[in-house]
């Protein structure tokens, strides 16, 4: 026969049996046998093939090719082709009589006959009429039949399906079996008699469709309740509830209908608990095997059978981890020692250190191993007590075959090498070292016998360490920065200490000891260790040693013939310095030396800090005070609400201050002979010496606020003149920063006029380099008052003086 075209998919949807399909009807949420594994076991197993039904129905059959035995009834379509001398095409359905009408020909009898023999019966029929035809027949729009789902069914009733349709088909098409219902005895009936027993256990483990069979009219499916159930739990491909069949079942049999017991279970135990109404109590715990006997072991109903993993440990493994070139598992061997498994240097080369070197990549802190020498450890279950211990070794020494280190391996043991500044797995026979010179505290082995020198480094390879630390903590200094240092803080060689913790009194002990004399040998001062030392060392920051033993860094700027860094000794003053440094340029303006010390910044930040919070509780004070204050009229207390949003600005604004550390040198102007005082020296000072200049700073409430050619011999007055004075600029407070720092300002007196008083700040002579700032008047209630409302106040001087400071190095002729 000739094949036909498919319908289209509108044609085929519109042709689908519409009855008894629809959502899946909505199951109870657990059986009573799955609540009881559940309290048995803390898990909820599914019951094994109903997954196949959760998703709802499968589509009806109607676009499956029809078979050779389709056995035609009323309300099949044939779609008749004739070709040749007869030429007509015709959908012809069979009628309740089961003949079609066939053009030009008439009735034919075609129910009972089979598909495959539907084209030679039409033939037969035609050719008493007609020659030279020929004809191809196929099938349309197939009839639906009415069958009856009983029994323990998901969606019970009267089922329009398919002709096509079989056993199988139609319990997928309805919904199945609910989850009472059994999957393993599914009853055909038919005309009274049952046609075939359908196990879906076989069709869906073993792809057994025997049983299935095609459908017919009126065909009752009929659906028992479950049968004996067990439940297979643990370590299985597919833990869930199984019916057992007809007859019982084994363990083995149960298995088989998931893929068998799978390769990660552990077949030497498995547990079976089972219930015993004749036992008092009923329920009992059984210990098997899973081996041919275990696997034979029948079933019953309500059987947990639960199966265990294969344990994790590997027999004869020994693990190596860490900054290693290969953190691997290893074999081991009778005998094996850790040079065994780490047999040379390479070994402890990261793959990621060869990965940096050939993408060309810059290595940072070539200059130390990438591995931590002086500590490595085992770990090691010990299988008597089941503690895990950590036995540390000193990887430098098993290396070198020193035989206390180079630990012998058992298998299960887990080998882990830290990274150079790792400070690696606390262990109780080990002691540690904290100190700000290395990056994180430092662990080390602890033997018998073992000392201060036995733990730490040797000399030299400690004072690689500390240059290696100076050379890294070394800040960039940069010119005029007065608060940045120079060096990293030395070590105390004079004092280290050890704490020691009594477990007996549980008290804890400090014993001091020199640290150079320790690593020299000393008997007295290598002190003996416990285990759980911590050894602390100090800089001579923390623990300052006497001055003359200090090493301090000075630096020298600007107008000076060798400017640098320079060491200085104990007792070195600041002239000698500038000797040191060959004296002053010609350029150089002494007067305008700017000298900073960092002890003096931080005193200067912890004054400020202070005065930050005195004026916060001000603050604080004030507002409450204008909160109670229930009488006041509203016109003044929005100005006093400005007010205080003005002074929280400036208190923000003193908060922000960045101190400078400088010392006033109070120079003489005039040239001498020695115009710098003799100061000592210490560590961190900053000597910087301007350019000589011919210009002042005039800043502030002005009409030119810029800098003004210096004219010998002009005042303050003279100045401002010049400059201009604003209408609210505040001539009681002009201020004179000198170029050497100093401060100038009017003396307390009573307000006078602008030209008036001899002790007026207006009648100083201003210098090369000087600054004048005037602020403006904002408050003149009181002093203290004006102080802190004023925005560009005594808050605008301190903030002009570093301004004006840093600002007096670029002023040049």
């Amino acid at each position: 026969m000739a094949p036909l075209a498919p319908l289209p998919a509108e044609a085929r949807a519109a042709e689908r049996p519409t009855e008894g399909t629809g959502p899946r009807a909505p199951e109870p949420a657990l059986t009573d046998f799955q609540r009881f594994v559940q309290l048995a076991t803390g898990r909820t197993l599914p019951i094994f093939g109903q997954q196949f039904f959760a998703a709802g129905r499968f589509d009806p059959v109607q676009a499956t090719q029809v078979p050779e035995g389709y056995v035609l009834g009323p309300g099949d379509e044939l779609i008749v082709q004739v070709y040749g001398g007869l030429d007509f095409t015709e959908r012809l359905v069979v009628g309740r009589d089961g003949r079609i009408t066939v053009p030009r020909v008439g009735p034919v009898q075609v129910a009972g006959l089979r598909f495959g023999e539907l084209e030679a019966a039409l033939t037969r029929s035609l050719s008493a009429s007609y020659r030279n035809f020929k004809l191809a027949v196929g099938m349309g729009r197939l009839r639906s039949i009415e069958i009856y789902l009983v029994g323990q069914a998901a969606s019970p009733g009267r089922k329009v399906v398919s002709s096509l349709s079989t056993l199988i088909n139609a319990l997928f098409e309805t919904g199945g079996p609910s989850v009472q219902g059994s999957l393993r005895a599914i009853e055909l009936r038919r005309r009274g008699r049952t046609v075939s027993t359908l196990d879906l256990y076989d069709f869906i483990a073993r792809g057994n469709s025997s049983a299935d069979q095609p459908l017919e009219p009126g065909d009752i499916i009929f659906i028992p309740p479950a049968g004996p159930q067990v439940a297979l739990v643990g370590a299985l491909n597919q833990p869930a509830i199984y019916e057992l069949p007809k007859g019982g079942g084994n363990i083995g049999a149960m298995l088989a209908l998931s893929g068998g017991l799978p390769a990660l279970a552990a077949p030497q135990l498995a547990q079976l608990e089972r219930v015993d109404a004749s036992r008092v109590p009923a329920r009992y715990v059984e210990n098997l095997a899973l081996d041919a006997a275990g696997l034979a072991k029948p079933l019953q109903a309500g059987d947990i059978v639960t199966a265990y993993s294969v344990s994790p440990q590997i027999a004869n493994a020994v693990t190596l981890q860490g900054n290693v070139a290969s953190p691997m598992r290893y074999a081991h061997k009778p005998g094996m020692r850790v040079t065994d498994l780490v047999a040379d240097n390479n070994f402890l080369v990261p793959v990621s250190y060869w990965l940096r070197v050939n993408a060309g990549n810059a290595i940072p802190g070539l200059d130390k191993p990438e591995v931590n020498f002086n500590y490595a450890t085992v770990q090691r279950l010990d299988p008597v007590t089941l503690r895990t211990e950590v036995i540390p070794f000193d990887l430098a020494k098993a290396l070198s075959g020193h035989a206390a280190d180079n630990l012998l391996l058992k298998p299960g043991d887990l080998v882990r090498i830290y990274g150079p500044d790792e400070e690696g797995v606390n262990a109780f026979q080990s002691v540690i070292l904290r100190s700000s010179i290395f990056e994180g505290p430092r662990r080390f082995v602890w033997r018998e016998g073992y000392r201060i020198s036995d733990a730490l480094p040797a000399m030299e390879r400690f004072r690689q360490e500390v240059v290696r630390w100076v050379r890294s903590g070394r800040r960039e200094v940069q010119a005029g920065t007065a608060r940045t240092g120079f060096s990293a803080e030395e070590v105390n060689f004079d004092y280290a200490q050890v704490t020691r913790t009594d477990p007996a009194a549980l008290r804890t002990e400090i014993l001091a000891f020199n640290l150079r004399q320790a690593l020299e040998g000393n008997a007295t001062e290598n002190l003996m260790l416990k285990p759980g030392d911590q050894i602390t060392l100090f800089t001579t920051r923390q623990v300052q040693i006497p001055l003359a033993r200090r090493t301090r860094v000075v630096q020298i700027n600007g107008e000076v013939a060798v400017p640098g860094t320079y060491q200085v000794n104990p007792g070195e003053k600041l002239t000698d310095l500038i000797r040191r440094a060959g004296g002053f340029t010609r350029d150089a303006f002494v007067y305008g030396t700017v000298f900073t010390r960092e002890s003096t910044r931080q005193e200067q930040r912890r004054n400020l800090d202070q005065l930050v919070k005195t004026l916060e509780a001000d603050l604080i004070s004030q507002s409450a005070a204008l909160a109670q204050n229930t009488a006041q009229v509203q016109a003044d207390a929005q100005t006093t609400q400005a007010q205080l949003a003005a002074q929280k600005a400036a208190v923000e604004r003193l908060r922000t201050l960045e101190v400078s550390g400088r010392i006033a040198l109070d120079l003489d102007d005039a040239v001498g002979s020695q115009p710098l005082p003799a100061l000592e020296l210490e560590d961190g000072d900053t000597i910087t010496v301007p350019t000589n200049t011919d210009f002042i700073g005039v800043f502030g409430a002005v009409d030119i606020s810029s800098a003004m050619r210096f004219r010998s011999g002009q005042t303050v007055r003279d100045y401002l003149e010049r400059a201009g004075l604003r209408r609210f600029a505040d001539i009681e407070n002009v201020a004179v920063l000198r170029a050497d720092g100093t401060v100038r300002t009017a003396s307390t007196r009573a307000r006078g006029s602008f030209f008036g008083g001899g002790d007026s700040v207006l009648a100083l002579e201003v210098k090369r380099g000087d600054s004048l700032l005037v602020p403006e008047v904002v408050d003149r209630r009181t002093a203290y008052t004006r102080f802190i409302t004023g925005a560009k106040d005594w808050t605008q001087i301190l903030y002009q003086f570093g301004l004006g400071a840093a600002a007096l190095k670029t002023i040049r002729n």
